[in-house]
This record gives C-alpha cells, structure tokens and sequence, in this order.
C-alpha cells in the first residue's frame, strides 16, 4: 500500500493499483500513520509527496517488498520450466576489482540466476550470509582483525595482505615520493566513510596512534566521485585500494612499511562450493589485470610475493 501511494503519488491512484476503493486505502493509510505516530505523506493540491519520516518508511517498505520477491524467485518453479530456478546471491564490498569482475558474474553459475548486492560493511555481509539470503560474499577484512564466522560459512584467502595507499593532491609536495611514512600525515585533514560499520575505523585509528597522532577528520562521505574532488583540491586526503586507477590531479603513494594493509577474503555458505571457487579463480586473475595497471602497486608487489592472490584448493 505504501509502495503503491507513493509510486501514484496520489492515494487515488494507489487504490487503483491496488483494486481497492479509495477510502479503504485512506483507512489502511491513517492505520498505519497512527501506528508510527507520525504523517507518512503531505497532501497538496496535486496529490500527497513523502514526509522525511515517510520517506523512510516507503524505502524500507519496498526492501520488504524485494526480500519478498528474491524469496519468491528462489522457492516458487519457474512456469517456463517446471521447477525451481536457481538463484545465486553474491554480497561484496566495494573495490576496482569489483567493476573488473561484474561481466564475469554470468559464468560463477551458468544455470542460476546472479543477483549482486554492494555493502560498505563486513559485518551486514556475514550476516546475510548467516541468514541465506546470500550465497558468496567478498569482503575486505582488516589484517589482525579478522571476522569471526558463523557455523557452516567457508572462508578463502585471496590476497593475504594487500597495502592501503594514501590520496593525495597531485599538487602536494608529497606526491612525488616513492612512499610516504603515516606519521607524515599527521597535519593533513582526512576524509572518513561514514557507511563503514566494520573493524575499519578503530583499525586506522590505532595505526594513526601508533605512529603518534589521532587523525583529523573534517569530511565524511561514502562518495568516491565528492572524495576525489575533495582530495584533488588540496583539502583532505584519504585512504585508496592500491588497485585504483591513478587520475589526473591525484596522486595514489604507498605508506612505507604498509602500517594500513586488509586482506581479501571470499565467503561462501554451503552448497556454493563450485560458485565460490569459480569466483575465486576470476579475482585471481582481475587483480593481476588491475596490479599490472597500477606502476606503484606492481612495484610492491615485486618486493611482497607474499602478497599475491591464492588460487582455490582444487
């Protein structure tokens, strides 16, 4: 009902998607305001618009809605044919190596269905995993902190460290260097991911510790396109995948000693076994593509061996 409002952008017309009457609707609507104690919609001349509370209410509605329809694909037989489609559901955090991989999805399960879903945090992802509504996941863990995996949920190590590189403008009189020590940093203004729920932000801060200082964050975005901006203009700097593409006016320096490293790991619940390992085989060859891309990557990778991605146990 609340989908179909605001989808209508009338109450009107949501009863008519809904073959119900509008009163009825207006009932079901005022039922369901009383229940929040709050107005979900503004009624103006042209139809209603979402409060800031309905807005919310509405998008979580239609994630309800989308859970109900993942369910639906997974346990009701295709009429086409005859039984049920597989589906096969890959959670993964956001990285370069995820843009390399997305052609690639097809082929981790030729007879299933892919469905994709990008978080900014482990923990949701583990989680999902737990509860079946994903089958694989990617996730980028921070080195000393691993995640703690529920029963039943396999885990791979694809890159067992991989270093975090420092963002910088281009203009910075430290972007010509062949790596930069944290403790340099400690006077530079940093960009922080507000999204990020994992054992990330208490991992960089205790290396910012370690090397004698608490950093100074004056911008929180999860925006790659606004933190590129930011950090080109000389007004912050932030943290980059080694595997990023260098950009005119950005500079991307390894930090000596890699004080910041994460290691890449694949999940997988049982049953996902021959998905997982086929996914594993294509990041195997997508970080070799994107280490070959980056000049400063592949120059720490020649010295760090120990570093390169672990093909799948056959």
């Amino acid at each position: 009902m609340l989908d179909a409002i605001a989808a209508g952008e009338s109450i009107s017309r949501g009863a008519v998607r809904l073959g119900l009457s509008q009163p009825a609707v207006s009932a079901m609507l005022s039922r369901v305001e009383q229940h929040f104690g709050a107005r979900l919609f503004t009624r103006t001349a042209a139809g209603v618009v979402p409060t800031a509370i309905g807005a919310e209410v509405v998008a979580r509605a239609r994630a309800i809605l989308f859970g109900l329809d993942d369910l639906t694909a997974a346990l009701v037989p295709d009429p086409r044919e005859g039984r049920t489609r597989k589906v096969l559901r890959v959670g993964a955090q956001p990285s370069p190596a995820l843009n390399l991989l997305a052609p690639e999805l097809g082929s981790l399960l030729p007879s299933a269905k892919v469905w994709l879903r990008v978080d900014h945090g482990q923990p949701r992802i583990v989680s999902l995993l737990e509860s079946g509504a994903l089958d694989v996941g990617i996730v980028q863990e921070p080195v000393g902190s691993p995640l703690t995996l529920p029963a039943g949920v396999g885990r791979h190590v694809l890159i067992p460290r991989e270093p975090v590189f420092v963002g910088l403008s281009a203009q910075d009189p430290l972007a010509t260097r062949a790596e930069i020590a944290l403790g340099e940093l400690s006077a530079n203004e940093w960009i922080d991911d507000p999204l990020e729920e994992g054992a990330w932000p208490s991992y960089f801060r205790r290396a910012c510790a370690s090397a004698g200082f608490q950093p100074q964050v004056s911008f929180w975005t999860g925006d790659w396109h606004l933190a590129r901006t930011l950090v080109r203009s000389g007004q912050a700097i932030g943290l980059y995948h080694p595997t990023s593409r260098p950009l005119d006016g950005l500079a991307l320096v390894p930090l000596r000693d890699a004080p910041l490293a994460q290691r890449i790991s694949v999940l997988w619940r049982a049953g996902a076994d021959r998905a997982a390992r086929r996914l594993i085989g294509a990041l195997v060859h997508v970080y070799a593509e994107l280490a070959d891309a980056n000049p400063a990557y592949a120059r720490w990778w020649t010295r760090n061996a120990d570093a390169r991605p672990v093909p799948a146990r056959p």
